[in-house]
């Protein structure tokens, strides 16, 4: 039987237009983003664009950065098999968070999330270069709730032998740790679970509010669960440098709509640098950011990077990208900050992260926090996706 080989090499060369054709359309035309690959420059954004110029292509891994990638693996700590997770009732409080809260449910549990860190948090900056010699401060303590369930999920930096948890458990609402520093920071993510008769609201007049007590080295600190939904704070410890560090999220639904916790740093550009930036773009780029993308339990899900600035018309804005832990495009973030005690000084942030074709999916915020004698310092945040109303509203 006579082939044709002219007429298969037709149908190739048709089905690989089609399939090439059929690929540049599934990209919204009218999308203010643009999809790409290949590195975007996160130190020369056009402020006055959509999404600061930055495009929808996968990026390296942690974009690249050495020192972001070495804190991530320094910073992802590790899963705590908490003996009191697996009492019965523990489960079965937990298990009721597995559903989206519709507003109805009045026996649905309170769910807080703290992400706590001690020691010198200068070193969230660079996990390369350490400041030395280091003085040795001990953290030993406890940390301690009123009512209801307090579990460690996950330990951060913790130096095994001398950093460890204190098992078995006094009880259900006491953990008891040893932790000692020098140059670096150790840190726990912690859970409480409230039922629904153990919550009263901190300004409730037919209840005593119920207490987060942090009794760890030199600090001693008590504060209403209540209040922990949006907390930021710091605490500077001794003489030395110490601080301590808590971000509070709170929320019934834990797992149907996707949400956690943000850190990194910041650092401003140098007002006499060479400016990389076309003579007539309008706007000013006044510094950048790099960070980890967490989960609730502290697990690192991705990163994000980005800068921010003013735009020509003078606002202030706040432009990202949202990679996964490969390097797989997730989102670009676009929002607004507010300047601290200089006007180029980002304090705070508020933004959303958007899908390729321009859809936004969640909400992101959080609060920076200077490092005397750098150009910079650290911020820490939260994250919620769009499908849960109280967790994003809380971020407002």
């Amino acid at each position: 039987m006579q082939r044709h080989p002219t007429k298969w090499a037709l149908l190739l060369i048709i089905s690989l237009f089609l399939i090439g054709t059929l690929s540049g359309c599934s990209q919204d035309s009218t999308s203010p983003v643009t999809t790409t690959t290949g590195s975007d420059d996160f130190e020369a954004i056009d402020f006055s664009a959509p999404f600061g110029g930055l495009t929808a292509s996968d990026e390296a891994e942690a974009f690249g950065d050495k020192h972001l990638l070495a804190n991530s693996l320094l910073e992802e700590g590790e899963a705590v098999a908490d003996p009191v997770a697996d009492d019965p009732a523990v489960r079965d409080l937990e298990a009721r968070g597995h559903h989206l809260w519709d507003g109805r449910d009045g026996d649905r549990p309170h769910f807080t999330f703290v992400h706590l860190r001690w020691g010198m948090l200068r070193a969230m900056m660079d996990s390369v270069r350490s400041d030395s010699p280091c003085e040795l401060t001990d953290w030993t303590g406890s940390i301690h709730i009123d009512r209801g369930v307090l579990l460690v999920r996950r330990a951060i930096r913790f130096e095994r032998p001398q950093d460890h948890l204190i098992f078995p458990r006094l009880d259900h609402q006491t953990v008891g740790l040893v932790s000692k520093t020098k140059c670096g920071f150790d840190g726990l993510v912690l859970q409480i679970i409230e039922r629904p008769e153990e919550y009263a609201e901190w300004d409730s007049t037919d209840h005593e509010p119920n207490m987060l007590h942090i009794n760890i080295g030199d600090l001693s600190v008590d504060l209403p669960i209540a209040e922990l939904a949006g907390q930021h704070e710091i605490w500077s410890v001794g003489e030395l440098g110490n601080k301590v560090a808590l971000t509070g999220f709170k929320m019934r639904d834990i797992s149907v709509c996707p949400k956690g916790f943000l850190s990194g740093h910041y650092r401003r550009l140098r007002a006499d640098r060479p400016d990389s930036l076309r003579l007539d773009r309008p706007g000013e780029q006044y510094g950048v950011f790099a960070g980890m993308w967490r989960g609730l339990h502290g697990r690192i899900s991705g990163h994000l990077r980005g800068g921010y600035g003013v735009n020509d018309a003078g606002e202030r804005v706040f432009f990202g990208k949202y990679i996964g832990p490969r390097g797989h495009f997730r989102g670009l973030i676009r929002g607004t900050w507010e300047p601290g005690a200089e006007d180029d000084v980002m304090a705070s942030f508020i933004a959303r992260w958007h899908s390729a074709n321009g859809e936004a999916v969640g909400v992101l915020g959080g609060e920076t926090f200077a490092v005397e004698g750098t150009s910079g310092g650290f911020f820490v945040g939260r994250w919620a996706t769009s499908c849960d109303d109280e967790a994003e509203s809380s971020l407002f």
